[in-house]
């Protein structure tokens, strides 16, 4: 899972104890509150669903905080709209529908896209559940091709945020208006009393040389253009609708490639 936010990596904390080697969970400070976030791994060789989902749920619950869970859960179940491929894909379904009945969560997914396609089958294996602290602000979930060829499809939605949320500012000295910048700092020390002064002691130079960086820095400030970082996600610059198309007619080539190599295989039977 990925966390795109418009806040500074400094806004989240991860949470030790709720974390394994397929789970991930960390604390994200959002607007004036704080939201759990976790990532899970559901192997089909593990108990499903594992042990530490009903710590995190517990976590959140007894911290009076929103939690949202991303999943690859490997579990088949009709209620997400998953084909039931086998026995153990069933019983984990049933297992996990349980578990989330239990522990109060709530299924974010919507729709019948499948979010696993390997070109030999597709399905919905992968889940997002949120407490009821924060299901309603879990907003535009969809399943979307662009960008990826992993054959799990990538999941995106939105948390509407519940208070301001800082703008996170980015100074690119690279296009610094260097000529601007010489005539700035040349007039700001022509303008400052302190460096202007003769210096006879350890504490003047101290004073003249804070004086100094000051007005390197606010002449640096002045003279670069300030951008605002976008929380929006953007597609990789080779995702082109040409790409996009043609990954599409390899997975579809493969599909019917391999039905026609079963089907013969039953006609030679």
């Amino acid at each position: 899972a990925v966390v795109s936010t418009q806040s500074t990596g400094r806004d989240t904390w991860l949470i030790d104890k709720l974390c394994n080697d397929d789970i991930t969970t960390i604390l994200l400070k959002r607007g004036n509150s704080n939201i759990v976030l976790s990532s899970m791994y559901l192997d089909r060789e593990q108990t499903c669903p594992p042990l530490l989902l009903a710590e995190v749920t517990k976590y959140a619950k007894n911290s009076n905080l929103g939690l949202v869970v991303d999943m690859d859960a490997n579990a088949h179940n009709q209620v997400w709209e998953s084909n039931i491929k086998d026995p153990i894909g069933k019983k984990r379904g049933k297992e996990l529908l349980g578990a989330i009945l239990e522990q109060d969560l709530f299924l974010c997914n919507r729709g019948t896209q499948p979010t696993f396609d390997n070109g030999r089958w597709s399905n919905i294996i992968d889940l997002t559940l949120a407490n009821c602290k924060i299901m309603d602000q879990i907003i535009n979930w969809r399943v979307t091709r662009t960008g990826c060829k992993s054959d799990h499809i990538p999941i995106l939605y939105g948390i509407e945020s519940d208070g301001p949320v800082s703008r996170r500012i980015f100074k690119n000295y690279k296009k610094t208006d260097w000529e601007a910048y010489k005539n700035t700092v040349s007039q700001k020390i022509h303008d400052n009393s302190v460096l202007n002064s003769e210096i006879s002691s350890e504490e003047e130079i101290n004073l003249s040389n804070n004086e100094l960086t000051k007005i390197l820095l606010d002449s640096a400030n002045e003279c670069c253009p300030t951008t605002y970082v976008s929380a929006a996600t953007r597609d990789p610059p080779w995702a082109t609708a040409e790409v996009n198309m043609a990954f599409k007619k390899m997975t579809d080539d493969l599909r019917v490639a391999l039905e026609n190599k079963i089907r013969r295989r039953l006609d030679s039977s």
